[in-house]
C-alpha cells in the first residue's frame, strides 16, 4: 500500500507546487488549512523524492503571501463595512483588534516576525486585524513578505535536514513564543490599566 501511495507520489511530484500553491491560496478565504503542515509535506517530498526544490520553495512562498494578502484584504472591507463580519468572526475581536494594534504601533515588523512562527492562526488574526485597522498596506506587504521568508525557510530547511524532528522543534519554538506573547498582552494591558487609573488619582487631586 505504502509503495502505490510512494509510486503514484513519485508519478505526480511535479504537479505538487501547483496543488501547494492553491491550497495556500485558499488559506486566504479562511479556509481551515495549515500552511505548517503543507510546509512540512513539501519539504518532507523534496528530502524522500528528490523533487524540485525552487519550484515547491515558490509555491509555498507565493502562496502563503498572497494568502496572507487577501486576509489583509477582507479585513480592510470589515473595517469599511463593506462585507458582514459574521464569516471572520472569530478572527475579528474587540480583544484582537486591541492587542494587535497595540503591539502593531510598539513593535512593528516584529509583530509579523514572530506571529508567523506562533501557530493556531495568530498569523491571519494579525493579517486581518492590519487591514481593519488600515495598517498601510505597503508596510504590511513588506514586513509580511521578510517576516514569510524567515518563516518557511526556518521549518522547511529544518524539516528537510532533520526529518519529522524539526517540525517537532519548530512547533515547541511556537507555543513558547505564543506564552510570550500572552504574557506580554497581559502586561501590557495592565500596565495601561495603571497608567490610567493614575492618572485619575492625579487629575482628582
Amino acid at each position: 500500500m505504502f509503495q502505490t501511495i510512494a509510486a503514484w507520489i513519485g508519478q505526480y511530484i511535479s504537479y505538487f507546487p501547483l496543488v501547494i500553491f492553491i491550497s495556500l491560496f485558499l488559506g486566504g478565504f479562511n479556509l481551515p488549512i495549515s500552511e505548517d503542515i503543507i510546509v512540512i509535506t513539501a519539504a518532507l517530498l523534496c528530502r524522500q523524492e528528490k523533487a524540485s526544490i525552487p519550484s515547491f520553495y515558490a509555491a509555498l512562498y507565493f502562496g502563503a503571501v498572497i494568502s496572507d494578502y487577501l486576509v489583509y484584504f477582507w479585513g480592510w472591507l470589515l473595517g469599511h463595512g463593506r462585507i458582514s463580519g459574521k464569516f471572520f468572526s472569530k478572527l475579528i475581536s474587540e480583544n484582537n483588534i486591541s492587542r494587535i494594534s497595540n503591539a502593531l504601533e510598539r513593535h512593528g515588523f516584529l509583530t509579523f516576525l514572530f506571529g508567523r512562527f506562533i501557530p493556531f492562526g495568530i498569523r491571519n488574526i494579525i493579517s486581518m486585524t492590519s487591514g481593519f485597522v488600515n495598517f498601510p498596506f505597503y508596510k504590511f506587504a513588506f514586513f509580511d513578505a521578510i517576516a514569510a521568508v524567515c518563516n518557511i525557510s526556518a521549518l522547511f530547511w529544518l524539516v528537510y535536514f532533520l526529518g519529522q524532528r524539526g517540525s517537532h522543534f519548530m512547533k515547541i519554538i511556537g507555543i513558547v513564543l505564543l506564552l510570550l506573547f500572552i504574557g506580554f498582552s497581559i502586561y501590557v494591558m495592565r500596565s495601561e490599566k495603571f497608567f490610567k487609573s493614575s492618572q485619575k488619582r492625579h487629575s482628582a487631586e
